[in-house]
């Protein structure tokens, strides 16, 4: 079987570069697919995570991105002749490989992908959740016709895969095939767990709007004046960056900011609680990385939160974004030893569900079986 996967830019230390790395080397490492990978804007940057040679990988070298560097007008050309050469170099490509299925998460390229795609069947991914994606400012009509746009064309994909059950449901108003298939999450392999007596509570993510960073800030000048010996480490990078900096030397409240690091497993086996203050959080890959290494989380609700967490077994849910409340969770796990113990405990053993061996046969199976009816639908 041959499978093409079609994405943006593999450039940055991101669950979703990561997740693609490990399902494109699964599916060609244990099931022997044949798979390609094709980018859109990668230019130079590396692949920040290992892809398995048997993988075939190749930049279009459209580089859309080119465009914001110029006035209005410019831009505008800009994009008619990027999207012309866009248009151009997939068909090429699609009618070089002959995939049987084409999988795309950037949503933008499904309208594309469909009037290319000949026999191929098409599936559409939804990492960044249904409400989201489909959330537009009613006073911008050029956004409402785009959306209208994209929403008419996801509608006609062969498939749409879903994180959670709570946004397979959203996106079954308009499309009647939806399967809900977490993310793979790479666990923790290196035998080692987290004691948790460190007095250092973790965060990952990129400084940006939807993670909240705010808010974070805002729990944790309440933590820290409850508990000053503890520390709060947070890894990552973003727009955010230079603005969380001065916010932090403000506080001065035993707050470090880290770069994206590749061994993120240890710093997690090196902390004893992850906290996420995500505004919307489709899965949240950070929350299994850390419960695979004996954490507990705390964090606020949300599709991916109640998907991955049990409310007071392996972590806490925080509903209605309760500042105080949330930091009340993680005073109470900083006081209780036996408590974090416990909920680290668990927090291992759910994880588990995540892993490549219980997730990707559920990606084999969907192919699989949407290749057997086309073929037989074929035949009638």
């Amino acid at each position: 079987m041959t499978i093409l996967f079609v994405y943006d830019t593999l450039a940055i230390w991101g669950g979703i570069e990561r997740v693609f790395t490990e399902k494109m080397n699964y599916f060609a490492r244990v099931f022997g697919y044949d798979v390609y990978m094709l980018t859109t804007n990668q230019g130079d940057h590396p692949i920040p995570f290992p892809l398995d040679e048997r993988v075939h990988y190749e930049d279009l070298h459209v580089q859309s991105h080119l465009q914001y560097r110029y006035s209005f007008w410019i831009r505008y050309r800009m994009r008619f002749s990027k999207n012309r050469l866009l248009k151009r170099r997939l068909k090429e490509k699609i009618e070089s490989i002959r995939p049987d299925i084409i999988v795309s998460t950037t949503s933008r390229y499904i309208p594309e992908l469909l009037r290319l795609k000949g026999d191929c069947l098409l599936i559409a991914e939804s990492h960044s959740g249904f409400e989201h994606l489909m959330e537009y400012d009613t006073m911008n009509w050029i956004r409402r016709f785009e959306l209208k746009k994209l929403r008419n064309a996801l509608a006609k994909v062969d498939v749409l895969v879903a994180l959670t059950e709570q946004d397979a449901k959203r996106w079954r108003r308009i499309h009647p095939h939806v399967e809900v298939i977490p993310n793979v999450v790479h666990l923790n392999q290196t035998g080692r767990y987290s004691s948790l007596e460190e007095r250092r509570v973790i965060f990952v993510g990129r400084f940006c709007r939807q993670k909240s960073i705010p808010d974070l800030l805002a729990v944790w000048r309440i933590v820290h004046q409850r508990h000053p010996d503890w520390r709060l480490d947070m890894y990552g990078d973003g727009e955010y960056l230079e603005m969380l900096q001065n916010e932090i030397m403000a506080m001065n409240a035993n707050i470090t900011v880290h770069e994206p690091t590749s061994d993120i497993m240890e710093k997690y086996c090196e902390s004893s609680m992850l906290v996420l203050t995500s505004l919307y959080e489709p899965f949240g890959l950070v929350m299994v990385e850390a419960m695979s290494c004996g954490l507990p989380v705390v964090s606020f609700e949300s599709d991916g939160a109640e998907q991955i967490l049990m409310d007071g077994d392996n972590g806490f849910i925080v509903k209605d974004r309760n500042i105080e409340a949330f930091a009340d969770r993680v005073c109470r796990l900083i006081e209780d030893q036996s408590l974090r113990q416990q909920m680290g405990q668990n927090g291992i053993l759910s994880s588990r569900r995540f892993s490549a061996e219980q997730v990707m046969p559920r990606w084999k199976g969907l192919f699989e079986t949407i290749v057997r009816e086309r073929s037989s639908n074929k035949k009638d």
